[in-house]
């Protein structure tokens, strides 16, 4: 059994976040993330500046990753600008043997 990561990325658009907002919780986003497991548990913005975007996500341990490589095109053509990614990742432990607990 994989542990559950809790992963916290930020990142800019190139739209309004609301445009951005309407696509996250879309259908077809919440499809994408279901084939990776990934549960999103907040998206917001910003408050010093209305481009920056944070998404804070939980899934068994490198699923994140593998859905922003398998969507990355997808996620670009919504106006993602992924060369900014910063992505910091979270466990309920230290320790692998109990992360999980």
């Amino acid at each position: 059994m994989s542990c559950s990561i809790t992963s916290v990325f930020t990142f800019q658009i190139e739209s309004t976040f609301d445009e951005w907002a309407k696509i996250f919780d879309s259908a077809e986003a919440d499809k994408r993330h279901s084939e990776f497991d990934i549960k999103p548990l907040f998206r917001g913005v910003s408050k010093e500046d209305p481009q920056k975007v944070i998404v804070i996500h939980q899934a068994p341990e490198g699923n994140v990753q593998k859905f922003v490589e398998a969507n990355g095109d997808w996620m670009a053509t919504h106006r993602v600008d992924l060369s900014t990614m910063e992505e910091s990742s979270w466990t309920s432990s230290a320790t692998t043997e109990s992360c999980c607990d």
